[in-house]
């Protein structure tokens, strides 16, 4: 499982960006249907959680928690 932004819900505040212990995210270079400038996920296979399937307890998760928009989910690889 990878995390993923929904570019509907994003508003480009990149707090997913700061806050990540691991650097799964970047800043976003391309402007959203909504205007905004999206974050990136650069690396998702170095995330804590990746290795984990829907069973097991997350680990992390800090992106999901402070993401004021909702916008960060988890995505089956």
């Amino acid at each position: 499982m990878y995390p993923k932004i929904n570019e509907a819900y994003c508003k480009g505040c990149n707090i997913c960006v700061a806050i990540c212990p691991v650097k799964v995210y970047a800043d976003g270079e391309a402007i959203s249907a909504h205007g905004y400038i999206v974050p990136i996920i650069k690396t998702p296979e170095v995330c804590v959680d990746s290795k984990r399937n829907a069973a097991e307890k997350k680990k992390c998760e800090l992106c999901i928690y402070v993401c004021p928009d909702q916008a960060i989910m988890w995505e089956n690889d």
